[in-house]
């Protein structure tokens, strides 16, 4: 059976970072985040990252974020880039 593609979202409200479409988690720790997507790899930064929850079905990752500093797109060696503070 060939893996559906996953529509990907990205929600922020209240301190909870939203996550859809990830296929994949690479990595998680309290200040740094990796998810593959369906076409690219979602960086996320931050300061106490705490996933809350995980949906491996759906492909949803909800994280606590204490303090969010950037979210990168890489894809094929390209860098898309956005920074909040």
């Amino acid at each position: 059976m060939a893996e559906k593609e996953l529509q990907h979202s990205l929600v922020y409200d209240n301190n909870t970072l939203t996550v859809r479409g990830v296929t994949q988690v690479v990595e998680i720790s309290e200040k740094e985040a990796q998810f593959k997507l369906s076409h690219n790899t979602l960086f996320v930064k931050g300061g106490g990252l705490n996933v809350t929850k995980l949906d491996k079905e759906q492909g949803v990752v909800v994280l606590e974020v204490a303090s969010l500093t950037s979210l990168t797109y890489r894809q094929s060696g390209i860098s898309f880039k956005g920074l909040f503070r």
